[in-house]
């Protein structure tokens, strides 16, 4: 579903990803590990089109996305969905707002956003907290909105960046079982970034190890 095709990105003089070639098949969990600036976030940005590669292409299905130096379809008409780790909740919104924030972008009817919304909510455990705004909730609530935000959109697939590094241990645990559960709910294809070994082997069907920019191991 998801290809790069020997992808090469710099950033002036310095090559952040270097001949990445990897496959992901439709429901893969498949996680990216690695150090800080080995270019985990970096493969994230080039699938999401809001980079474009310097050389190589990103193909999703049989459609060409990205091609040396043009994002030829852009983010929004992708179908990904985007957690990453400062979550980017709007302060202003509701829980419910945030969440039909881009179905009323796409055009869902409000019967339809209704029903998407309350499911969503309700796979979250966030059913009761739908007229909260962001800053009434805990560090792992919003993690959860930020998740439900993202997949009430029935994204092909889900994109997460370094998403439970902010919390403690307990709570990235239960995090992680949250992020299972849907996945075995929901069946996404999943592209996971970690710099952290246990987060990495806890969620991943396929692991792939990245050092200075390219696959050291998968």
């Amino acid at each position: 579903m998801i290809c790069f095709d020997a992808v090469t990105r710099k950033f002036g003089g310095r090559t952040a990803v270097s001949d990445f070639s990897l496959t992901i098949e439709p429901g893969e969990r498949v996680v990216i590990f690695g150090p800080s600036g080995c270019g985990k976030t970096t493969v994230l940005r080039l699938l999401a089109g809001l980079s474009a590669p310097d050389s190589g292409r990103i193909l999703m299905g049989e459609v060409v996305v990205s091609a040396p130096g043009r994002v030829i379809q852009p983010p929004e008409r992708r179908n990904l969905g985007l957690v990453f780790q400062d979550l980017a909740l709007w302060p202003h919104l509701t829980v419910r707002g945030n969440l039909e924030f881009g179905l009323k972008a796409r055009g869902v009817t409000k019967a339809e956003r209704t029903r998407r919304i309350g499911e969503m909510l309700d796979l979250v455990n966030l059913g009761d907290r739908a007229g909260s705004r962001p800053g009434e909730l805990s560090g792992g609530e919003q993690q959860r909105v930020a998740l439900a935000r993202a997949l009430v959109l029935h994204p092909q697939a889900l994109l997460m960046d370094e998403p439970l590094s902010s919390l403690d241990s307990g709570l990235s645990l239960q995090l992680r079982s949250d992020i299972l559960r849907l996945h075995r709910n929901l069946g996404f294809t999943l592209l996971y970034v970690t710099h952290s070994g246990e987060e990495a082997l806890e969620i991943a069907t396929r692991l792939v190890r990245m050092s200075a920019g390219h696959i050291a191991e998968s």
